[in-house]
C-alpha cells in the first residue's frame, strides 16, 4: 500500500484553514490512506482537545476561587447550638462567580464499589463540576445519616436525616471545591483585618516555577492581578501553583 501523508491527501487554497473533520473525510475516502492511521490521527486530536479542555477548567478555578466571597454561618445547629453556612446561602452568594467562569455542579447519590466500599449508616453525595470547555471532574464525599442526637435520643425521622445528610453533603462539596470560606474564617488574613502575603520561601517558589515553566512574570503578575510577587496573598499562593502547573501540563 502506497503511503501517503496528510498534506498530499488534502489540497486547499492558499490562506484557507482545512476543519478537522474535513480532513478526516478526505482521508477515509482515500484508499491509499491506512485505516490505523486515521486512527492515530483522531486519537492525537482527542488528546490535544482534552488537554486543551483541562487547561481552561483549570485557569478558570483559579479565577473562580480568587474572587470567592466570605459567606456568613446564618444556620444554626440547635443539637451543637453552633451556626453554619448553608447550602442556599452559599449558592446565593457563589453561584453567580462560578457559573461566569464557565462552571455547573450537579450533584446526586452515589454508591460504594469494591474498591470504595460506603460504609452501612453513610450516604455518598456525588458533586459532577462541569465546564463550558468539555472537562468534569467528579468528587463525593461520605456522609453520616444521623437520626439520633449527640446525645443518643432520637430527633428525626430516617426520611428527614437522608435529606438533611445530602443537603449538608452538597454545600460541604461546594466549599471544598471552590475553597469557600465560611464566618470565622478569615481566607488567609489575619482577624485584625491584616493581610498575610506568601512567604520568602513561597516566593523563590513561585520564582523558580515561572523560571522552569518559561512564563512571561508580567503576564503572570496581570493574571493574579498584583504588581510584584510579594503582594500576592497567602490565600492566593494554591492558585497561582495551580495555573503555573497547568502549563506544566501542556
Amino acid at each position: 500500500m502506497t503511503e501517503v501523508l496528510v498534506p498530499e491527501v488534502i489540497k486547499e487554497k492558499e490562506g484557507s484553514q482545512p476543519n478537522f473533520l474535513d480532513i478526516i473525510e478526505r482521508l477515509s475516502s482515500n484508499p491509499n490512506v491506512d485505516v490505523e492511521k486515521i486512527q492515530r490521527i483522531i486519537d492525537m486530536q482527542k488528546q490535544i482537545i482534552d488537554r486543551e479542555a483541562q487547561q481552561a477548567f483549570n485557569f478558570s478555578m483559579v479565577r473562580a476561587q480568587k474572587n470567592m466571597p466570605v459567606v456568613d454561618k446564618k444556620e444554626k445547629n440547635n443539637q451543637t447550638n453552633s451556626k453554619y453556612a448553608g447550602y442556599d446561602e452559599i449558592v446565593k452568594r457563589c453561584q453567580p462567580i462560578y457559573t461566569a467562569e464557565g462552571f455547573s455542579v450537579t450533584f446526586y447519590q452515589g454508591h460504594g464499589t469494591p474498591d470504595n466500599p460506603l460504609l452501612e449508616g453513610n450516604m455518598r453525595v456525588m458533586a459532577d463540576i462541569m465546564h463550558e470547555e468539555g472537562f468534569t471532574k467528579n468528587v463525593y464525599a461520605d456522609i453520616p445519616v444521623e437520626t439520633t442526637g449527640i446525645k443518643g435520643n432520637a430527633n428525626m425521622t430516617k426520611t428527614h436525616a437522608t435529606g438533611s445528610a445530602f443537603s449538608y453533603g452538597r454545600s460541604y462539596l461546594l466549599r471544598l471545591i471552590f475553597n469557600i470560606p465560611t464566618g470565622d474564617d478569615d481566607n488567609g488574613n489575619k482577624a485584625s483585618g491584616e493581610i498575610k502575603y506568601i512567604s520568602d520561601k513561597q516566593k523563590s517558589t513561585l520564582v523558580d516555577m515561572i523560571q522552569s515553566t518559561e512564563t512571561d512574570e508580567k503576564k503572570f503578575l496581570k493574571f493574579m492581578d498584583v504588581e510584584d510577587l510579594d503582594k500576592i496573598k497567602e490565600a492566593d499562593f494554591n492558585n497561582a501553583m495551580t495555573a503555573l502547573r497547568a502549563k506544566v501540563k501542556k
